[in-house]
């Protein structure tokens, strides 16, 4: 069988997967993952652009998490919150067997689809939500309930955290995945934000992606306290009046 670009940005990438700390024994599966998304996508538009090249970066860009020590954790149950196509849900579901998973969208489409790959991949371990994050962190069971918390290219930082910290339980982590949007900046202004949603800004990595010359960033946040009981705010206010 022929190469294809996929298998050759596999090969090509290896050291750097390796860096992040994902064995050449997993390339496999997160090809097929890949696979998977890149013939939803031709069904649903669950990504912008899906071509084998860019489902990579995607793919990279999720990884980058794994830098982080707290995902060296072996058990934890985590929250990707907005998954879209699957990202950065998926890619870290496939490196770390032993986390269980929820991958939370508002658009049903994307849900069904994400749900159908990762049933077929990881099982019963990894759920697909259809849900907004602001009426799951009400539910019993959600809310204090996730070790960590990823999102990804979801509005403005303040939102990201309104639309996460709720769902940690305290000690819990959220790593934010930022494009190259000056985040002193941003994690500047977060700071009332982070007063009234219990957390605490830890670190901002900065880190880049090959063929890529912006600078993209993890942001690091804890969850230190108690989220205050008016937060999240109802359905749809942290996006139109972030915090």
């Amino acid at each position: 069988m022929a190469e294809t670009e996929l298998d050759l940005l596999f090969e090509q990438e290896a050291p750097v997967l390796a860096k992040l700390g994902v064995p050449a024994a997993l390339h496999g599966l997160l090809r097929d993952i890949l696979l998977d998304v890149k013939a939803a996508n031709d069904r649903l538009n669950l990504v912008s652009d899906a071509g084998d090249r860019e489902l990579f970066l995607h793919m990279l860009d999720s990884l980058q998490a794994l830098r982080d020590p707290e995902a060296l954790r072996e058990n934890a149950r985590i929250i990707d919150v907005g998954t879209g196509g699957g990202f950065p849900g998926l890619p870290l579901l496939a490196v770390r067997s032993r986390w269980r998973g929820t991958l939370l969208d508002s658009v049903r489409k994307k849900t069904d689809a994400v749900g159908e790959i990762a049933r077929s991949r990881f099982g019963d371990r990894v759920e697909a939500l259809w849900s907004r994050s602001e009426t799951l962190a009400r539910e019993e069971g959600r809310r204090d309930a996730y070790d960590l918390a990823f999102c990804r290219a979801v509005g403005r930082f303040t939102t990201v955290l309104e639309l996460t910290l709720p769902l940690l339980k305290p000690g819990g982590v959220l790593l934010a995945h930022r494009g190259h949007e000056a985040p002193e900046m941003e994690t500047a202004a977060a700071t009332t934000a982070l007063g009234s949603l219990g957390g605490r800004l830890e670190e901002i990595t900065p880190y880049s992606l090959p063929g890529l010359d912006k600078t993209r960033y993890i942001v690091r946040v804890v969850k230190t306290a108690a989220t205050l009981p008016a937060f999240p705010r109802r359905e749809g206010v942290p996006a139109k009046r972030p915090l």
